[in-house]
């Protein structure tokens, strides 16, 4: 899943991907090797293609202050829901969005189906667990951000009901 982070009042979009022992950070066309080991008192060793970098790292909400080679900074972390749900004129309430991280076990809904409250709209697996995700309300599928065997993240959106009149 591409996640926002907001520096210096610039917003980047990136997302990470498992590679060996470690993990690639996407950034525009770019995919950068990195890993991070973490110590118990917030100190980390973070390194990034290939250099090896000592941070301090603390987390408040959606901040993210991280000192880092003598300099601090401050990442905002942009919520992927909300951000997703302004982008498409809905809001997180008209959003249902993954409880865990998983994969699409099977997708009962298509764009422009009408849903009743209960029924099912996706049925995920996480940690060898089926949960069927359900409308909340009555209402009108307006997108399927999600398709059988596909993978995703927690907070990931599923499916958004068109907006209540």
């Amino acid at each position: 899943m591409r996640h926002a982070f907001t520096l210096a009042d610039v917003e980047h979009e990136l997302w990470l991907a498992r590679a060996g022992d470690g993990h690639r950070l996407h950034l525009g066309a770019r995919a950068i090797p990195v890993s991070l080991d973490r110590g118990l008192d917030g100190a980390a060793t973070l390194r990034i293609d290939g250099a090896r970098h000592h941070a301090l790292v603390s987390v408040d909400g959606d901040h993210v202050h991280i000192h880092l080679d003598g300099e601090t900074w401050t990442v905002r972390h942009a919520d992927p829901v909300q951000r997703h749900g302004h982008h498409h004129g809905a809001s997180a309430d008209d959003i249902a969005q993954a409880p865990m991280p998983g994969t699409v076990i099977a997708v009962h809904v298509a764009q422009g189906q009408a849903v009743a409250r209960g029924d099912t709209m996706v049925v995920i697996e996480s940690m060898k667990l089926e949960t069927a995700v359900k409308a909340w309300r009555d209402g009108t599928v307006a997108a399927v951000h999600v398709a059988v065997a596909q993978s995703f993240e927690r907070s990931a959106p599923l499916v958004t009901l068109a907006p209540e009149d």
